[in-house]
């Protein structure tokens, strides 16, 4: 049982050590999301984020514009760490049962 036990608990030390990369990199992430605002015929892209409990619209750039991709890309990148965060997290949960079960 030992084994078994110590498979669990490297497991248990893995997982936290994953989450705590992966607060890191959200924190290292751009906040909020990409609204778009059409203006005429045109449509102008800014970032919206929440500064104590007030809406913030940051502008970003134009429709199609390079800025726009690089911050779409930044924000789909923190999802998907947020995504594997709540994932460990769930993982974290049923092993730290296991470690109480093995005791």
């Amino acid at each position: 049982m030992s084994v078994i036990y110590d498979v669990i608990k490297e497991e248990n030390s893995r997982l936290l050590s994953l989450m705590d990369l992966y607060d890191r990199k959200i924190a290292e992430s751009v906040k909020g999301s990409l609204s778009l605002k059409k203006r005429g015929n045109n449509g102008y892209y800014y970032l919206a984020y929440r500064e104590n409990k007030r809406v913030i619209f940051h502008y970003i750039g134009k429709e199609g514009s390079s800025q726009v991709q690089d911050y779409a890309v930044k924000i789909e990148k923190r999802h998907k760490y947020e995504e594997m965060r709540k994932k460990s997290k769930e993982n974290l949960k049923e092993i730290r049962k296991l470690l109480r079960a093995a005791k």
